[in-house]
């Protein structure tokens, strides 16, 4: 069976959409989400609203920089670490989170492809109709799907 790549939309590929990513309230502390990344294999925390829709992203650079920046406020040592863990607990994952890269449904691959490269990352959110998240695609289980229809192509 030859796979026509060109006209295959995430919902041809909806085995392939992992619904096990991080989610979180976008007013969650950003050591809380930190905590969330740290006892994870994951990268990327998607932030939803009360309604559930997905807002924005925040990943583990984006925290770990924040903890750079706010140790070098700090001479002492000892006055780091408290200043540190009370600034992670007083600002929320949204008031740093990026906008989210997302598709549906309906979104044809070669558009996610481009929206990943465009965008540097490795991982694209799908949504729902109203913008609840679904799961997430990767570009690695893009790929495979890409090299089994190749060798099913030449069968």
């Amino acid at each position: 069976m030859k796979a026509n790549l060109e006209n295959t939309t995430v919902k041809n590929l909806s085995y392939l959409i992992k619904s096990s990513c991080l989610r979180a309230p976008v007013n969650t502390p950003l050591e809380q989400l930190a905590e969330m990344l740290c006892s994870s294999d994951r990268y990327k925390v998607y932030l939803e609203d009360p309604e559930g829709r997905l807002v924005g992203v925040i990943q583990a650079k984006q925290i770990a920089a924040k903890v750079l920046e706010l140790s070098r406020d700090k001479s002492e040592a000892e006055d780091m670490l408290p200043a540190i863990a009370f600034a992670l607990n007083a600002q929320a994952g949204g008031e740093l989170a990026e906008a989210a890269v997302m598709v549906n449904a309906e979104t044809l691959l070669k558009n996610v492809l481009e929206l990943m490269e465009q965008n540097h990352i490795r991982e694209i959110a799908v949504v729902d109709g109203e913008q609840r998240l679904v799961g997430i695609l990767e570009a690695k289980n893009i790929l495979s799907h890409y090299l089994q229809a190749k060798a099913e192509s030449t069968l």
